[in-house]
């Protein structure tokens, strides 16, 4: 996770491996997965393919079970880049913690156990996923980081967003749950709380463009 900001206002985001480790699943089991703003393009790079872990009838359940999954997986890391109100951190630990839980909550994956099909992809593939990721990731760390979100960039947006809308600047808060997804994409999933791919997040056109929405976002809060 990276954080931008200091004591009068606050920007993190983070290439998150729950959130990968969700979409390996639905790539490399090829689920036909309904399509909907907050769900995101394929994983970039080779992914294996594993349908044949599942016949058709399950691979349709999958699909469309998946959505459900993905969305409290959004929510609880969301939450957690957020992060706590000062009075309310001893209750925001014990919360996310319990909420992360139910979504990757390994062998059992008791969180899915109405949900038999994904359950049993899930068994079988997070693990495999979480290796993706750390490979996929790989570029985006130290010492051959690349950047994303700039901090001059996200400070004059945090700036700029405090004086259009009246506010000090210590209100300002927001987060993007970055995804090494293919081509320019995002979407505000949630006050103060954006998707974008790699590419959205370091193409300057579209980074100014998530961060005027998910700070702007938070305010109305």
């Amino acid at each position: 996770m990276r954080q931008e900001g200091s004591e009068s206002w606050r920007f993190a985001h983070d290439i998150d491996q729950m959130l990968h480790a969700v979409l390996y699943v639905r790539d490399s089991l090829g689920l036909d997965v309904e399509e909907a703003r907050s769900i995101p393009p394929r994983l970039a790079g080779d992914v294996p393919d594993q349908s044949i872990l599942l016949d058709s009838d399950a691979r349709h359940e999958g699909a469309r079970d998946w959505p459900r999954w993905w969305s409290n997986a959004v929510a609880v890391r969301g939450t957690a880049e957020l992060g706590p109100r000062d009075a309310e951190k001893e209750t925001w630990r014990r919360e996310i913690g319990a909420r992360h839980n139910l979504v990757a909550d390994p062998p059992g994956r008791s969180s899915l156990s109405g949900q038999p099909a994904l359950r049993d992809a899930a068994r079988s593939l997070y693990a495999e996923g979480c290796r993706w990721f750390n490979s996929a990731r790989r570029p985006f760390l130290p010492p051959s980081n690349r950047d994303v979100f700039k901090w001059e960039l996200v400070k004059d947006v945090a700036e700029a967003t405090a004086a259009e809308h009246g506010v000090n600047l210590g209100v300002i808060n927001g987060c993007a749950l970055v995804l090494v997804v293919e081509g320019i994409w995002w979407d505000l999933v949630a006050p103060g709380v954006a998707l974008c791919s790699i590419a959205a997040a370091t193409a300057p056109s579209s980074t100014v463009a998530i961060l005027e929405d998910v700070l702007a976002s938070s305010l109305a809060e």
